[in-house]
Parts: structure tokens; C-alpha cells; sequence
């Protein structure tokens, strides 16, 4: 995998954006690359998770809070030299620095369920990132779908996924799978694949292979 920078982007809570960045480092992590999370959000939910002291030694946290574009800069260019991979946790998407985040990333990723609310939300971030300059737009701009059930295809989401292919709306599939292994990588503040050293739940492999395809697909979009 080539050295990488993710932004996720939302202008609502609670879409899954600070899991997502916790399974792509995951991801990332078990290929014995290093990560920089970068958390731009005054929630700190990603502190919260780390504080728990779980977190593996090659995953470095920054918490900003409701840092500037300024200070998230400056933090961009020291985890350039400490990091393989950043992935800055953003909030909002209509301030100067989630913006300054999208245009110093790679991969700007929009999550979104598979709701029309969401998805409205998912769309302003979209058009926030398409507004910027050429010379600053990210390589890949895409909305990823989460809490995604795997096993029931509801009405929305067939919906959903007609309307962006008839509008050519760029979007990652597959989407993020709604796991309980998900929410307890939450819980116990570890990395998906430490997950069995802390407690015994279901569906780890399955949100494993989940997150490999994700990763898989997003790569693909870059060649």
C-alpha cells in the first residue's frame, strides 16, 4: 500500500465517522504500517476511545479539539514524518479547517446510513469538497455507506444506490457493515484485531474481512 492521507467529513453526528477512521487503522495497522489518527472535533470521541489505554504502540492519537485550519496543518506536516498514514477525524464540513483537511488528504470519505437525512448531509459535504480548487481537491471524494445490514437489502438502501449510480454520484462499496465487534472495538479503546485479547465477541472476522474489502476498493479507485 502506497502512503496514504484519509479525511472523513460530515456535517451531522453520529453517521460513523470516528469508527470508520478506527477500522481503516486497523486495517492499516495490521499490514505493519504506522498510523496518525488526527482528531479535528470538540466532541473527542477519539480521545475518549484512546484514553482507555488499549491503543497499539504503531497508532499515534493527536486531539485538537476545535482546532483552526492553522493548527491542523501543523499537525498534518508533523505526522507526515512520524506516520506511514494519517486519517484526520474532521467536524462538519462548512469551516475553514475540515476544508483545510480535505485539500491536505488524498481520500475524502463521507459517511453516511442509508437515510435520507444522511445522505442530504453526506451531499453538502460532497459539494464542499468539489467547490475547492483544482490544485487542492483530494484525488477521491466518495460517500461510504455505514451501518450497513448485511443481511436484510432494505427499500432505502436499494433506493439509495440506484439514485447515485443514475447520477454518477462517486460513493465506496461495500459499505460499513453494522457489527457488535465494531461497537466493542469502541468500548474496550483497542484496534479491531486486539479485539480477543480484551473480550469474547462475535463477528470480528466478519468486520475484519469488511474492512479489508473497503480498503481493497478504495485503492482500486486510485489506480
Amino acid at each position: 500500500m502506497a502512503n496514504l492521507t484519509f479525511c472523513l467529513m460530515s456535517p451531522k453526528g453520529g453517521v460513523g465517522k470516528s469508527t470508520t477512521a478506527l477500522l481503516l487503522a486497523s486495517e492499516i495497522l495490521r499490514h505493519g504500517k504506522t498510523v496518525t489518527l488526527i482528531e479535528v472535533d470538540g466532541n473527542q470521541h477519539l480521545k475518549a476511545w484512546h484514553d482507555r489505554g488499549n491503543c497499539p504502540d504503531a497508532l499515534n492519537l493527536i486531539s485538537l479539539g476545535n482546532a483552526d485550519a492553522a493548527r491542523l496543518e501543523r499537525a498534518v506536516y508533523l505526522a507526515v514524518e512520524a506516520s506511514d498514514y494519517i486519517i484526520i477525524d474532521t467536524q462538519g464540513t462548512n469551516n475553514a479547517a475540515a476544508l483545510r483537511a480535505a485539500a491536505l488528504s488524498d481520500v475524502v470519505l463521507l459517511p453516511s446510513a442509508f437515510s435520507p437525512f444522511e445522505v442530504q448531509g453526506a451531499m453538502t459535504a460532497l459539494n464542499a469538497v468539489h467547490a475547492l480548487p483544482d490544485d487542492l481537491s483530494p484525488t477521491l471524494t466518495a460517500v461510504i455507506f455505514t451501518r450497513v445490514n448485511a443481511a436484510i437489502k432494505t427499500r432505502a438502501q436499494s433506493e439509495i444506490l440506484a439514485s447515485f449510480d443514475e447520477l454518477a454520484i462517486p460513493y465506496i462499496w461495500p459499505g460499513v457493515l453494522d457489527k457488535e465487534a465494531c461497537r466493542q472495538m469502541l468500548k474496550y479503546g483497542c484496534v479491531l484485531h486486539d479485539l480477543p485479547l480484551h473480550t469474547n465477541v462475535s463477528g470480528i472476522q466478519n468486520a475484519t474481512d469488511n474492512i479489508q474489502a473497503i480498503l481493497r476498493a478504495i485503492l482500486a479507485r486510485l489506480t
